[in-house]
């Protein structure tokens, strides 16, 4: 008899995340291709098109957000105070998990770094000594 399917790790959301950006579908994600996505979606939810979200607009994303990818969803975080979203504060979850992904450091995820680790060990283990897998 088999059991309700494990929910996925936090690590498998984040590679699930990442592949997301991965413009031309060759299984890695550049620094390029990142932005470019990330300046895709921003632009698509900047709905009044003044290059930064107001809080009718940053709650709508959040709300997208949610009913996108339940509560492992990242929220809209306004870093500096200022009652907005600029580009930055937008992107700013993103870069973090590409730039701790990035294990090489060379823009670029490869196959490699996009794999879950095998079976036994935890994201600790394929993160390396010192780093740790967040959200």
């Amino acid at each position: 008899m088999a059991g309700a399917p494990r929910p996925p790790s936090e690590l498998e959301q984040n590679i699930r995340f990442l592949l997301s950006f991965d413009g031309n579908s060759d299984g890695s994600v550049t620094r390029d291709e990142l932005e470019a996505a990330l300046r895709r979606q921003f632009d698509g939810a900047d709905t009044n098109h003044d290059g930064r979200f107001d809080v009718a607009e940053m709650q709508a994303e959040n709300d997208r957000r949610f009913r996108a990818a339940g509560t492992g969803a990242s929220p809209l975080i306004d870093w500096n105070r200022n009652n907005q979203i600029e580009f930055d504060e937008f992107a700013s979850t993103a870069r973090s998990m590409f730039a701790e992904m990035d294990k090489d450091m060379d823009g670029k995820l490869d196959m490699d770094e996009l794999r879950l680790p095998r079976q036994g060990q935890g994201p600790a283990a394929a993160a390396g000594p010192g780093q740790e897998w967040r959200r």
